[in-house]
């Protein structure tokens, strides 16, 4: 196997498991909603139940809704590191390329 079979062959593992993170940060977010939707769906139950007080439901329901947001915008933060790190090692094999070929 020459110089750039194998940087060619690490920049593929590399990137495949940029790509397994980014596909992981979404199971993670999905889920986390999941659960909170589920907490909103419970809480709206339960206290339509035992609660006259419209006010404990919308200030439930706000404070499930701010944390869905922050959610998504760690996500967001998340994925966003993620494409520098892919353009870096992007950046970088090319770099690389071009080295070898002018050998």
């Amino acid at each position: 196997m020459d110089s750039q079979e194998t940087l060619e062959i690490e920049y593929r593992l590399k990137r495949k498991e940029y790509e397994e993170k980014e596909e992981d940060l979404y199971r993670q977010r999905d889920k986390a909603i999941s659960v909170i939707e589920e907490v909103q769906e419970r809480s709206h139950y339960y206290l339509n139940k035992t609660s006259q007080d419209n006010e404990i439901h919308k200030q439930g329901f706000k404070q499930t809704e701010h944390l869905k947001d922050d959610i998504f915008d760690l996500t967001s933060e998340n994925l966003q590191e993620l494409s520098r790190e892919i353009e870096d090692l992007e950046e970088e094999y090319y770099h690389n390329l071009r080295k070898l070929n002018r050998k």
